[in-house]
């Protein structure tokens, strides 16, 4: 009798500490003309981020270590910015919107999101001033996330499947 209390307990304890992960796959690629262009991908297990920086405008400014271009890089999110994370992917019903919103224009900011959730995979690609405010607020939320991470390099090779093909800014 003791021992099946104690499985119960245990039995209880794991089923109430499993978590459905919110995503199974998520990145997001964002670029803008003047200041930056990378990728950053999730980890839907744990609290590590990984971040491509294709082109930054730090390059030049030698009191700013980083981000540089063309430089990988990891950091970790902390347990609010994990559930804010989480929230978002959870709340945001990524199927029901298209995969492009684009004006013809040449500055500005682009970004795309791909997320894999239930087995489901989306590509929404967005550079227009008309985009769900739903997908930008998310945007930009993750755009000052990155801004705001503590990165350390790392020469992990890494792959995203929200990379934005784009040339580099006009040199001054």
């Amino acid at each position: 009798m003791k021992f099946r209390i104690i499985l119960a307990f245990i039995l209880l304890t794991f089923l109430l500490n499993c978590q459905k992960k919110s995503f199974d796959e998520f990145d997001f690629s964002y670029g803008n003309t003047f200041e930056t262009d990378f990728s950053i991908k999730f980890n839907n297990s744990n609290d590590s981020v990984f971040i491509r920086e294709n082109w930054s405008a730090n390059d030049n400014n030698p009191r700013i270590k980083s981000p540089k271009s063309n430089t990988n890089y990891f950091s970790v999110l902390s347990n609010l910015q994990k559930k804010k994370l989480d929230s978002f992917i959870k709340e945001i019903q990524f199927k029901k919107y298209d995969s492009i919103y684009f004006e013809n224009y040449e500055d500005g900011n682009h970004y795309r999101i791909y997320v894999k959730k239930n087995g489901e995979q989306k590509l929404i690609s967005v550079h227009s001033n008309n985009s769900p405010k739903e997908l930008d607020e998310f945007a930009f939320w993750i755009y000052e996330l990155k801004k705001n991470l503590k990165l350390t390099e790392t020469k992990k090779v890494l792959n995203f499947k929200s990379k934005i093909e784009t040339s580099n800014p006009p040199e001054f």
